[in-house]
This record gives C-alpha cells, structure tokens and sequence, in this order.
C-alpha cells in the first residue's frame, strides 16, 4: 500500500501517527528485531505487510496488496475514513511540501499548544535523511546527546511561515540504542517531533539514559577485544610496524611498549564498577589477561628496565611507557634504575649514549645527535609514575612549567599523547593549577565542530583527549559529547583503528637528503605506499625554524594491531562525563575557539616537522662526537 493512501483511510482526530516502509527495515536489521521495536507479537508474520503504523489509538499494519490497516494483535481492521475526515486533508497543507510515497518514515501530528508538525524521512543506505517542518529553528539545546541514538542535526531554513530543520539518522545505531533499551523508550522520538525539536527534562533524561548504555556497551566490546590482544601478545610476538622514509621498506619492530598500555587499559577496565545494562565480559578474562600479561612484562625486564623491541637498547622513555600498567609497588625498583637517565640540566633523557655502542649505551654521531638531551614526553612519564609511587617530583614540575609552551616528544607523533602524558604529571601537584587549567582550556579548544579531536588518527586523538580531560577531572558534558563521538569509531571486533603513536627522526647529510628527497617525491606520486590505511606522506622534512636548514628522515610506528589504540579507548569511555539533568555549561563551540596551531597539522609529518622536533635542535648541548657514519637503518635498530 502507498504512504497517500494510508493517509487517506487515518482518521483527522488523531493526535499524532508515524509510520515505517517494512521493506526498508528488514535491509537493515532482522525480523525479530523489526517486531521488537514496534511491540509486534513474536510469531506474526511481517510478510503481507507494507508499512507499521504507529498512532496514539494503537498500532496497525498496512496491507501490502489490500486496502487495509489492520490491527496486528486482534486482527481488527480500522474504518476507513471519509476524504473530508482523514488525515490527509487536515495535513494537507503541510504534506503539500513533500512528495510522499517515496518517504520510508512519514510522522504527522499535534499536541498541547504546539502547531502540527511533518516528519519526511527518506533513507539511502542504512542512513535516513529526515527533514521536518517546524514553527521555528530549534534551540539545539543539548543536541549534543542526540548522538546517543544516531541522531544528527543538520541545520535548515526559514520559509515564510514555517521552518524546515534537517536531520540525519543513522538507522543501525538509532535501532542499537533502542535494543540496550529493550525499546523502552521509543516514544521520545515521537515527543521530540511532536514539540518542535524541543528535548525538555524528561527527554534529556531519556538521552542520558541512552548515553550511558552506550557508553558502558562500548567499554565492555573494548575491554573484551583488549583481554584477547593481551592473551595473543604473550602467546607470540605481535609488534608495531616501523615505516621508514622511501625507499626503505617497512619492518617489524616494537613488541613491548604496546602492551605497557594494554595493561592499563586491563586494569582500569577491572575498576569499573558501574552495572553494566548486559552482561559484563566476565570479570575472570579480564582479570586472567592482566595477570598474565604482568608476568610477561615482568620476565621481559632487564635491570627493572625495558626496551622497545625484546632484546634491543633499555631507554627509559620505553621503560615509563610499560610501567604505566604497573601497580605503584611494583615500580619501585625501575624508578630506582631510571634515575640513571636523569639530567644535570633537569628532567630525563630518552636514553644513554657513547662514541661507539657499548652495552645500554646506543652509537651517536650527527645523525641522532638530537636524542642525547632531555626529553618532556620521558620526563613527565617518569613525573607521574614518580606520584603513583607516592615520591616527590617538585624539582620536576619547575621543567614540566618552563617547557609547557612547547611542549613535545622526541619520539610522540601526537600532540594530544604528550598532553595526556602531561595530565599525569600535572594531576596532584598543588602548585600545578594554572598549568592544569592552561593544559584543559587548550584541549578543549581543540575540539572539533562535530566533538571530535585532531586532524589525523581522529579515533586515536579523541580518546586521547578525553583520557586528558578526564585526568584533569573534567566530568561536563563536552567530555559526554566527546565520548558519544568516540563510539562512532568502534570496528566490529571491538578494536580501534590504526593509529600512528610514536616515531623517530634521523638527521641527513645535505648530499643524501636531496638525494633521498627527490626519490621519496616520485615514489609518493606512483604509490608506492603499500601499508591499508596509512596514505603516504612526506618523510623527508626540512624543519621549521632551525637557523641552519637540517633534512631530517621520519619514520613511523603504526600500532597494527590495534592494541594501543584499543587500549586507549578503553580508559576513555571507562568513565561517563556528567550526567545530571541541571543546566550544565553550553557545549564548547569549535567554530569561536583560538586552536594551537599543534592541533591543526593534517599528517604526522605536519606535526613533527613543525612542532615535534623544532624544539629539541636547539639545545646547546653537545654529545659525544662519533668519527664513524652510521646508516638509517643501522641508527633505527640499534638506537630504539
């Protein structure tokens, strides 16, 4: 049956009717759920139906080949109305605007005070593009929520006597929320058209509702796809992907720092003990992963140490990156071994060096001159394990302080890694507060229009965020929003995507880098890049505002499997920001806020070359000077 002639059989009286094409329902979910959402018996064939019609007075079905509505339960068929006493005439005006028959949702209605409204809704691939006729442009007060069920204002324009808004609904995720809710709540869309696109208190607490079953959905896929990272990666050897400037070719390397983040992820999910809307993944995996991977780190130490790669150079940077899993009593010992890495001038280097490799100590010479010199990414890791220790770091905060402006890693690919880092650092020191609420207010005004993060590995620099804001105890609802968006990138095995977390940059000879530059460029333009899911990028950069122009050669680690991502993403959706029904701060708008620039590279490389290495070559220190000539290759292996 055509959605017109519906219309025409629905009586005028009624306060309000949506109804659904079965067809396009049944493209996006199964049948036992199509019933569910519409409170259909269990057992009722949906087969000589065409559309579920939804009315204060109950619920019909269209015939498919017939003339009727019928009452799916009894099997009633409803009267069918004159043309001057149906529904169509009374919304004749405003049904006028839109070509019917091809909408896949139509909603019609009038309540209270409240002028009728129309809902048209057209969908393309899982994903309905709604529009609908309102007195006037909503508030959009707390549209941020709407998130929480798929939902997402597009704007609209004001026409002589009415205003058509705009929406976009993605119908798997709007049909997830209802199952979490066992489609407790399926009202509330229809309240939300029925009065203008205004989300009162009890709506906004149906929306909170909806966010905090997500989100609690959403930890718990995580947490579970982390505990069989956990148990994979003690079973055999899972690293990162080293990717070289061109034309050298990528290669395995990096098989312990990852998990260092793996474990915390683990334990923060054993901490959460929020009940949870299904069942939890059994708190046993969890709790069986996390022990086992301890014990593997554990066995992988060396001196209480830790290096990237099993078996390669102990540097405290990987060192501070794997005892973050760590409980504070078993940290004890390595924070002993790492003040080996402390600096005369403050704070920590990455790792200890010599003329010629010996030991723990890597080879230095021009190429890599730039590592040998205290790092702010290493120093504020070692800051805040220093605090979980329950030891002082007051002669660390005065570094952490002067070198807040520009603030980077030697080897962190992303800014918002070194603010997270930061966070920890800067959590409980008294003294720190104009650095927390400088740290918090920058983030934040980072924050992308839709309550995103970051220009590149977007998934990975939300949870990021989030993971600082959070550390910084932010609990508004722009972290609620931020998390809502963060779902949006969930893979289907609960992992994360692809994310690039760290790398390492060698300074070229003037001969070799225009060399390897030029080759680099053609190899970039014949796609020679080979990795799913890293587009190429310009590896060779000269860097911003060195006095002498240096080349350096970036290379990038890609965390594959996903575990560092994962794991990050665990922590962030851990815990749900505010959640009270009172008046809370507007949402952060994106489109007023001065950005650090440091936010607004679009590649990894934008970001090193212009913010990540200009800081740390313009020390005065000077290493030890090598007579030998170490290739790129060699440095990386030897050096990390």
């Amino acid at each position: 049956m055509r959605i017109s002639q519906i219309l025409d059989i629905l009586p005028a009286p009624l306060e309000w009717m949506v109804l659904f094409n079965l067809d396009t329902m049944h493209q996006i979910t199964a049948a036992e759920t199509v019933r569910a959402m519409y409170h259909l018996p269990a057992d009722l064939d949906l087969t000589p139906y065409s559309h579920v019609v939804l009315t204060n007075l109950g619920r019909f079905l269209a015939e498919d080949t017939g003339t009727d509505l019928v009452e799916p339960i009894a099997g009633q068929r409803l009267p069918q109305a004159t043309s001057e006493t149906c529904l169509a005439q009374r919304f004749a005006e405003q049904l006028a605007l839109f070509e019917v028959d091809i909408a896949d949702c139509v909603g019609l209605g009038q309540i209270d005070c409240h002028n009728p409204v129309l809902l048209h809704i057209v969908v393309e691939h899982g994903v309905g593009q709604a529009q609908a006729v309102f007195d006037q442009a909503p508030s959009t007060q707390h549209y941020e929520l709407l998130q929480a069920v798929g939902v997402k204002f597009l704007g609209g324009t004001q026409q002589e006597n009415y205003y058509l808004a705009k929406f976009q609904n993605r119908l798997p995720v709007h049909i997830h929320a209802g199952i979490l809710s066992h489609f407790s709540r399926t009202g509330h869309c229809n309240l939300f058209f029925l009065q203008h696109g205004k989300i009162d208190l009890p709506l906004e607490m149906g929306l909170l509702q909806a966010t905090q079953s997500r989100l609690q959905w959403g930890h718990q896929r995580s947490a579970a796809a982390l505990a069989k990272l956990a148990q994979s990666a003690c079973r055999q050897v899972m690293p990162m992907l080293c990717q070289p400037p061109l034309p050298d070719r990528p290669f395995l390397y990096g098989d312990l720092v990852p998990l260092g983040f793996v474990l915390r992820g683990l334990n923060v999910a054993l901490n959460v003990a929020a009940p949870p809307p299904q069942p939890p993944v059994p708190e046993t995996a969890i709790t069986a992963a996390a022990a086992t991977l301890q014990t593997y780190l554990l066995e992988h130490q060396q001196e209480h140490l830790w290096a990237f790669h099993q078996g390669r150079l102990l540097t405290a940077t990987d060192s501070a990156l794997v005892l973050q899993g760590m409980a504070a009593a078993t940290i004890v010992p390595s924070l002993e071994a790492l003040e080996a890495f402390a600096s005369p001038e403050g704070g920590y280097v990455p790792q200890l060096w010599a003329s010629e490799r010996q030991g723990q100590h890597m080879a230095v010479d021009d190429s890599c001159r730039h590592w040998c010199q205290p790092d702010y990414a290493t120093t504020a890791l070692v800051s805040a394990l220093k605090q979980q220790a329950g030891q002082s770091t007051d002669a660390l905060q005065n570094y952490l302080s002067q070198g807040m402006e520009n603030r980077s890693g030697l080897y962190f690919a992303n800014p918002y890694l070194v603010d997270w880092v930061l966070a920890q650092a800067i959590q409980t020191d008294p003294s720190a507060e104009p650095l927390r609420q400088q740290l918090g207010a920058e983030v934040r005004a980072s924050m992308n229009a839709d309550y995103s993060f970051g220009q590149y590995d977007v998934a990975f620099s939300t949870a990021l965020a989030i993971a600082t804001l959070q550390t910084l105890g932010d609990r508004s609802r722009t972290v609620l929003a931020a998390q809502l968006r963060l779902l949006d990138f969930i893979e289907p095995d609960g992992r994360w995507p692809l994310a690039t977390p760290f790398y390492s940059s060698l300074r070229l000879d003037q001969d070799q880098s225009q060399r390897e530059l030029v080759q680099q460029r053609v190899m970039n333009v014949f796609g020679t890049q080979s990795i799913p899911g890293h587009p190429a990028q310009q590896q060779i950069r000269s860097i911003a505002g060195v006095g002498e122009t240096q080349y350096h050669g970036i290379s990038l680690y890609l965390d594959i499997h996903r575990m560092i991502s994962t794991a990050v993403a665990t922590m962030a959706l851990a815990e749900p920001g505010l959640s009270e029904p009172e008046p809370l701060e507007p949402i952060y708008s994106a489109a007023k806020a001065v950005v650090h620039p440091r936010y607004q590279c679009r590649t990894h490389c934008d970001y090193i070359a212009q913010f990540a290495l200009p800081p740390y070559l313009h020390s005065e220190r000077q290493a030890p000077v090598h007579s030998g000539v170490i290739t790129q290759d060699t440095a990386l292996k030897l050096a990390l």
